[in-house]
């Protein structure tokens, strides 16, 4: 039976709602986001419905608490970056890979350090923040090992050098060097490459 139209009415403004509750639970979110990437490491809930430009009751109508919100958010930007942790060269001879490994690194710091940063707080409170960062450690440890594997295997101390390059390349290493040390970006790349060599000396 089709539906009548006192039903259709009353399916409007319901529909309308959600509509609009999927919107406002997007921007806060992408607000979230925003903050992340704008050096705002641990917002309020006021400051991100602020941004959202919803109430600061809105926030806490889509998220069981700030924890839940700051997973959420995480894991939307890693659908948005994770194109950037593939597409690495691992073709050519020592050098050629060498500096294909620093420019894919350096590409995925500038994309990632301000949602990075945050991860890092949240991970304190979140373990599904931690597995996240765990995991994404794992591609880049692989990746990096996989880069370097001729080199590496020559190596009597393969282990060791395995985990000084891992080390060496991690996206927490480049921002210490970046943000710590100061370097510039092509100093830090200078660092690296020399890094690098040296473990594989």
């Amino acid at each position: 039976m089709p539906p009548s139209a006192d039903t259709q009415q009353r399916d409007v403004p319901i529909d309308g709602r959600r509509e609009r509750g999927a919107r406002n639970k997007a921007a806060v979110v992408q607000a979230l986001l925003h903050l992340y990437e704008s050096g705002e490491i641990q917002p309020s809930a006021a400051r991100i419905a602020e941004v959202a430009g919803v109430s600061e009751r809105s926030v806490f109508r889509y998220f069981d608490d700030m924890e839940d919100l700051a997973a959420t958010a995480i894991a939307i930007q890693w659908e948005r970056v994770h194109q950037f942790y593939e597409g690495l060269d691992a073709s050519g001879n020592f050098e050629e890979r060498l500096e294909a490994m620093i420019d894919h690194r350096l590409r995925l710091f500038d994309k990632t350090i301000g949602v990075g940063r945050a991860s890092a707080v949240a991970s304190a409170r979140s373990a599904t923040v931690t597995s996240a960062m765990n995991h994404r450690r794992a591609i880049l440890r692989e990746q990096a090992i996989a880069q370097f594997a001729p080199e590496i295997a020559k190596n009597k101390n393969a282990d060791t050098v395995s985990r000084i390059i891992d080390y060496t390349l991690s996206i927490e290493n480049i921002e210490y060097l970046r943000t710590s040390v100061g370097l510039s970006r092509p100093r830090t790349r200078e660092t690296l490459a020399t890094a690098i060599r040296l473990a594989l000396a």
